[in-house]
């Protein structure tokens, strides 16, 4: 009970007395009267100080609740992050590691057969293969590059920006394996007319 009320409560009792046509108030009457409010004041103090103290452990533990959960999904959207990384850059290296390597043997392979016969359209098909697997390669290493670019973007939230150079990566590394599916077709068909030709 504050003092306000405390004072209200002695006015009203001074009232009363006033309302009954006394003029004189008992000494001890109203010593009595202000040691039963004086009473329920520190009844009242000691149970909003106990309402308090459950309401402040509630509040602490729902506080560290969220603070725990906040936390878990943190850790949990980091760890997402670091895999989509790993995989892309897994991505991007097979990109260049398929592409890179069919070009090399294709050019191993036109070294091995330079100073033979072999039909014109068959070198035409080997060399527009060679030229689909090293555009691969340039799209696979364009798209390397990009993603450093995303990263930069998402990290300093240029996030429009980071998004379309995300979406263009993307388009890079399926381009490349693109590339390549259309360097092996070309491979395939100069195989094809280098083979029907010796037979």
């Amino acid at each position: 009970m504050n003092g306000k009320i405390i004072i209200e409560e002695i006015k009203k009792a001074v009232k009363d007395v006033q309302e009954n046509n006394k003029d004189v108030i008992s000494i001890d009457a109203l010593l009595n009267y202000l040691n039963v409010l004086d009473k329920d004041a520190s009844d009242v103090d000691e149970d909003t100080k106990r309402k308090h103290e459950t309401e402040l452990t509630v509040y602490r533990a729902e506080n560290e609740h969220n603070l725990a959960h906040y936390n878990a999904q943190q850790l949990q959207a980091v760890e997402m992050f670091k895999s989509v990384i790993s995989y892309g850059t897994a991505a991007l290296k097979s990109a260049i590691l398929i592409n890179g390597g069919a070009a090399v043997a294709l050019l191993a392979f036109i070294g091995n057969i330079w100073n033979k016969s072999i039909p014109q359209s068959a070198v035409g098909h080997l060399t527009s293969a060679i030229a689909y697997f090293s555009f691969g390669v340039l799209a696979a290493t364009i798209g390397t590059a990009s993603s450093y670019i995303t990263q930069y973007c998402y990290g300093h939230n240029y996030m429009k920006t980071g998004k379309v150079i995300h979406i263009l990566t993307l388009a890079l590394v399926i381009g490349s394996y693109a590339l390549f599916s259309l360097g092996i077709v070309g491979a395939r068909e100069s195989f094809n007319v280098q083979f029907t030709t010796n037979k």
